[in-house]
């Protein structure tokens, strides 16, 4: 006969075999049904205050997967403008391009707050699809919604927009005009450079940087005497930018600016020349960067042994290795990593 112990446990064995072949009701939830799950939890979390900061990490965590259920928040007018407005920014920050078309219709919302965070949106994705919805932005009456939609179009720096950002530059908003000279310059836009060297005496210290920035990475030779006149700018950050444009764009008229800023001036702009002499990197900035190495600035000899370490003379290494002598540790540091990367090239 069968104990009564054995039969319980035979019976519990059953019971567990009968358990896991139960299909749906008690098997474990669909791993992407679990994540579609969490997402919607989170969405309904965004609309309480006191859970919203952890609903916007885990769902900008989530990435593409809670974009779906985002757009579907910031389309829906029946849910309050502060919920919509902040499925708008995470989508954002996610950069999910496949609420490119949402954001661009809430470009035309009735609402201005609506239309600023779908253009912020689309400056973070920075998607060639959204160019003809921005340029239309551009003509809102809101001008808030018109900087953003201008700066959008700047970071998604497409050379099709050169002939937008070149009108941009009458702007009476100088927020908007910035977002142009930047957006010409990131798309090296040569035909630019007569206008933008016209606007050197801008009264307006961030416009004169801009323009530092842009014509260098521009990197026309027809930008020079506009850089030349930024050296003489009353602000020190303009001056130290055409410095860094002049050393970009290369140009051998440049070398008696720079060995001048080099030699007599603020130690930041003194740096900034003597790198850009070492971009230049023909032999007639030599001389004066064997100067420099000798330098009472520790920073100057730096700079010094990085430009000529670009122009990758051999020659140089008798230079150096006098330097692994100096009584600066970051100077010997520096000629030693000098050293090394000149003798690969031998």
């Amino acid at each position: 006969m069968v104990s009564r112990t054995r039969l319980v446990g035979c019976m519990s064995v059953v019971a567990v075999l009968v358990l896991f072949a139960v299909p749906s009701a008690f098997s474990v939830q669909d791993p992407e049904q679990k994540m579609d799950s969490i997402v919607k939890k989170n969405i309904e979390l965004l609309k309480d205050k006191k859970h919203e900061h952890d609903a916007v990490v885990t769902l900008v965590s989530m990435k593409e997967r809670a974009v779906p259920h985002l757009m579907e928040l910031a389309r829906d007018p029946k849910e309050k403008v502060s919920d919509r407005l902040l499925a708008i920014q995470i989508i954002g920050d996610i950069k999910g391009t496949m609420a490119i078309d949402c954001l661009l219709e809430g470009l035309k919302d009735s609402n201005a707050k609506m239309r600023r965070a779908s253009a912020r949106a689309l400056g973070s994705i920075a998607d060639k699809k959204s160019i003809e919805g921005l340029k239309e932005a551009l003509n809102d009456f809101d001008a808030e919604t018109r900087f953003l939609a201008a700066r959008a179009l700047s970071a998604i720096k497409d050379a099709s927009l050169s002939d937008v950002f070149l009108k941009l530059l009458d702007d009476s908003d100088v927020r908007i005009k910035l977002a142009a000279i930047y957006g010409l310059g990131d798309i090296k836009e040569t035909r630019a450079v007569e206008k933008l060297s016209t606007m050197v005496e801008d009264h307006n210290d961030d416009v004169r940087l801009a323009l530092a920035i842009s014509l260098g990475r521009i990197g026309s030779k027809t930008a020079i005497p506009a850089l030349n006149r930024l050296l003489e700018d009353r602000n020190a950050n303009v001056r130290r930018e055409a410095l860094t444009a002049l050393g970009k764009v290369g140009d051998p008229s440049s070398i008696p600016y720079l060995i001048k800023v080099a030699e007599r001036d603020t130690r930041p702009l003194r740096y900034s020349a003597t790198i850009s002499l070492g971009d230049i990197g023909t032999e007639e900035v030599v001389p004066t960067l064997k100067k420099l190495l000798k330098d009472e600035v520790i920073d100057i000899r730096i700079a010094a042994i990085k430009s000529l370490t670009k122009m990758g003379r051999v020659e140089f290494i008798g230079d150096f290795e006098a330097l692994l002598k100096d009584e600066s540790t970051k100077v010997r540091k520096a000629a030693e990593e000098a050293l090394i990367e000149l003798k690969k090239g031998k």
